[in-house]
């Protein structure tokens, strides 16, 4: 009952509707949103619009019809504050890609559809694909950058300088903005063979150098092998380093010493425990002394393989 009686009162807007018709769809048909357009002072609220449209069929068919081209220029028509917050974005430096993905900037297809239909924003858009052309035919003749000897040798002279100092390719090429580009020296390097051959060799060079070992690292080594452990033993130790680092470590005279001395203390050690032992099982049986003693045997004979020995493998009898 309360609706049918909101039916039946008349609008405030009832003696200017004709006008507010015509304002509604001509605003609604150029893009704006008709709830942005109700919402304005002085104009209907949406149910009062929406009421003239099912009682006014002429109006509603009109108001729909509206709609549709609103909704199309709001997609597809050209908007010039758009399209200049685009150029200006665009002109500053940011991709076209991904300024089309970007929030209240046109989408590829109006984008497209805009180079089509409007000359102005067709000329701006050419002209950056102009300058984006500009820009990477530089690159691109940067990147080509022919072969040159006086270069190559500075960055073989660079290299040597630093060979010791851990100094890398990368911090080289770095260091000089005259020298090429990695990719341009790849290329250098596979159009010249004798270059390639010399850095090859200092890298190769680099890798063999011997790196002495910390002073702490070698007594927790040593101290480890006395008390009866191995390489294996202490890589698997929290913080340990590998075994291969060990046995790169053995390059190093001064770690290669202390290893060997280590090796003889912990062996001795051992043969004194089986003597020790020996001579407290004297006069007990065979296997007893085995009992006793066979264990230390055989463990001494595991840790007699000493780190960096080399052990040829028993020939097959097959």
């Amino acid at each position: 009952m309360g609706r049918a009686i909101l039916l039946a009162m008349p609008s405030r807007y009832a003696r200017d509707a004709a006008r507010l018709k015509v304002e509604i769809v001509s605003r609604v048909a150029a893009g704006e949103r008709q709830r942005a357009v109700c919402a304005e002072a002085g104009m209907p609220c949406a149910l009062t619009v929406r009421n003239w449209a099912r009682a006014d069929a002429a109006f509603g068919a009109e108001l729909a019809a509206a709609r549709r081209r609103g909704d199309w220029r709001r997609l597809w028509g050209f908007d010039e504050a758009k399209a200049a917050a685009f150029l200006a974005r665009a002109r500053a430096g940011e991709r076209v890609h991904e300024l089309l993905r970007a929030p209240g900037m046109p989408s590829r297809g109006a984008y497209d559809r805009w180079r089509r239909s409007e000359p102005g924003f067709a000329e701006a858009t050419f002209a950056l694909r102009r300058r984006r052309d500009a820009q990477l035919g530089e690159r691109g003749r940067a990147r080509r950058r022919s072969f040159d000897q006086g270069l190559a040798d500075r960055v073989i002279v660079a290299l040597n300088k630093g060979l010791f100092q851990g100094l890398t390719l990368e911090a080289v090429l770095a260091a000089d903005p005259e020298l090429p580009c990695k990719p341009v020296l790849a290329r250098w390097r596979r159009e010249a063979p004798a270059f390639d051959r010399m850095l090859k060799m200092m890298f190769a060079a680099r890798r063999a150098r011997v790196r002495p070992v910390p002073a702490w690292r070698i007594e927790a080594i040593v101290d480890h092998i006395v008390e009866g452990g191995s390489f294996a033993s202490y890589s698997r130790l929290p913080g340990g380093p590998s075994r291969t680092t060990l046995r790169q470590w053995l390059r190093d005279p001064a770690f290669a010493r202390a290893v060997a001395g280590a090796c003889e203390d912990r062996e001795a050690w051992y043969e004194d425990q089986i003597l020790m032992a020996g001579d407290a099982a004297r006069g007990a049986s065979v296997r007893t002394l085995e009992r006793r003693v066979g264990a230390l045997k055989r463990q001494l004979v595991r840790l007699r393989h000493r780190p960096g020995a080399v052990h040829r493998r028993r020939p097959s009898t097959a």
